[in-house]
């Protein structure tokens, strides 16, 4: 008679539901705060959307999305907006990284009016 052998536990596939839960809320945060640091930085450069869009390559209503982070764009266009906004990848990536770990350092989700940037005009209509 053999002994019996004993099987380690399956392999899990994937994550569990509440990993996967967690893993969504930490992308959904990142993607916030990725829109935050654009919309700041676009203002600290003194931009319209639409000029920064030009810069990036992208549409206007791309950069809007990205900001309100309403998108999870790839990682190309990601690395356009940082050559717009003046600032390498792995920058804004370790900022992001920092934010995710340190909650006290985020910056408001919305500015107070009096704070906020002149670059929220339109760029001038042709005619």
């Amino acid at each position: 008679m053999h002994p019996e052998v004993t099987h380690p536990p399956a392999a899990q596939k994937g994550p569990t539901p509440e990993q996967r839960a967690h893993l969504d809320a930490e992308v959904a945060l990142w993607l916030e705060l990725l829109g935050r640091l654009v919309n700041t930085r676009r203002n600290e450069l003194e931009m319209s959307q639409q000029e920064m869009a030009a810069r990036a390559g992208l549409s206007r209503t791309c950069l809007h999305h990205i900001e309100h982070g309403d998108t999870d764009e790839k990682i190309t266009t990601l690395f356009r907006v940082c050559r717009a906004l003046r600032m390498g990848f792995a920058e804004v990536v370790a900022h992001l990284e920092h934010l995710l770990e340190h909650p006290e350092d985020r910056p408001p989700k919305t500015l107070p009016k009096s704070q906020r940037g002149k670059n929220t005009r339109r760029s001038p209509q042709r005619r």
